[in-house]
């Protein structure tokens, strides 16, 4: 709206050309109206007119400015022509709690051994042509597999995620607060093996990020602060790795979360001025009130039996696993860790009272017994203990 002030800066000519625009924007509104066009379209022949007639409101230039800000914080990769999913935020529909696991040597080589993985865990069907994909791996820090997800299992996700015709593929994550998470990904592989796939690097070091409060979120009194681009994108796939962890006792696709969350409150609220390790499980369960994985394939080329997350006991188990449920994939995990041989808290607990997957359950954001998960699996050695130690 032009104030008195401001009209009296206009010349007569544009003054009364000022006012035969307005009078046809609003005699266009009132028929676009009877026409059952909304009047956002006709405000934009509005000001269409006025801008060919050369005069612009301080409104409309206000207007002007905030698109132009918003279209510059959006990659071209993250704009897709409509919305092809609804985006899974929190709870999802109840559906089978679905793993498949694979063995080395199955199929003869990584890239098959991951895509049976998948399949025998519902497969990636589900992603619809032309959406956009986060990939979401592990890189707390630059340091090789397993401290970080084998860049391998990233390239033959991506590829596996290309058979369905999506509009971008982006693989993205945080580092820890002190490293730079691009410079991680170069030293890692991650960066090299991204490009080459023609997927988009995208950090989340200079992302934006929104503030949000669950209202579940009883670990987070205050909210939590994730990466915007959580809400934008169509599908999220996790690539975590089978380990165990120093302080979250073990890390896998609930823990892997803790990449979408801001770096100084990563540090702060959940680290420094945290020291109860219930209150910490249920913190990174509740992170998934944000947004929960569409989907999960776990890393465990390697995998840390003790230590990590970023050194530790290394066992080469050669596994992949998948499934289309964060509790379920965790659940194993742990029966994969028990299996092999791991430390106390995981070998002598049972799997349903680690503090993560308690709350995770009381979020029913997956499989709440191991009576509601679903396993598949093809040249798995020890596939019978892994299934006995589940319970």
């Amino acid at each position: 709206m032009i104030t008195f002030k401001e009209m009296g800066k206009i010349n007569r000519k544009d003054f009364i050309l000022l006012l035969v625009y307005s009078a046809a924007g609003i005699f266009l509104t009132s028929c676009l109206s009877r026409l059952g066009i909304s009047t956002t379209s006709a405000s934009i022949f509005s000001t269409a007119a006025n801008t060919a007639a050369g005069i612009t409101s301080p409104a409309s230039t206000e207007n002007s400015s905030t698109s132009s800000t918003n279209a510059g914080s959006e990659t071209e990769s993250t704009k897709t022509p409509e919305t092809t999913s609804q985006k899974s935020g929190g709870q999802k529909p109840k559906k089978q709690a679905l793993v498949g696991i694979t063995g080395a040597g199955s199929t003869g080589s990584l890239s098959a051994q991951i895509e049976k993985a998948v399949t025998l865990a519902g497969g990636l069907g589900f992603i619809k042509k032309g959406s956009t994909v986060l990939i979401k791996p592990n890189f707390n820090t630059g340091d090789p597999n397993p401290a970080s997800t084998n860049p391998e299992v990233i390239r033959h996700v991506i590829r596996l995620v290309k058979n369905q015709d999506p509009y971008a593929i982006l693989v993205g994550d945080r580092s820890s607060f002190w490293s730079d998470t691009l410079s991680c990904m170069k030293k890692n592989g991650a960066y090299e093996v991204t490009e080459q796939e023609g997927a988009e690097l995208y950090p989340f070091d200079n992302a934006e990020w929104v503030k949000i409060n669950p209202a579940k979120a009883k670990a987070w009194p205050k909210g939590f602060t994730v990466p915007k681009i959580l809400s934008e994108v169509d599908y999220v796939i996790s690539i975590p790795v089978i380990k165990t962890h120093s302080i979250a006792t073990f890390t896998m696709a609930i823990k892997n979360w803790v990449g979408i969350l801001e770096p100084l409150q990563r540090t702060t609220d959940l680290h420094l001025f945290n020291s109860n390790k219930d209150t910490f499980g249920h913190m990174l369960a509740e992170l998934h009130l944000a947004r929960a994985a569409d989907f999960i394939v776990m890393d465990g080329t390697k995998v840390f039996v003790e230590g990590g997350p970023t050194e530790g006991k290394v066992i080469e188990a050669g596994l992949v696993v998948a499934s289309n449920d964060i509790i379920a994939n965790d659940a194993v995990g742990l029966a994969i860790l028990k299996t092999l041989g791991t430390v106390d808290k995981i070998r002598d607990n049972s799997i349903w009272s680690q503090p993560q997957i308690a709350r995770a359950v009381e979020l029913e954001l997956g499989a709440r017994s191991t009576a509601e998960i679903k396993i598949s699996s093809e040249n798995v050695r020890d596939i019978d203990s892994i299934i006995l130690n589940l319970a």
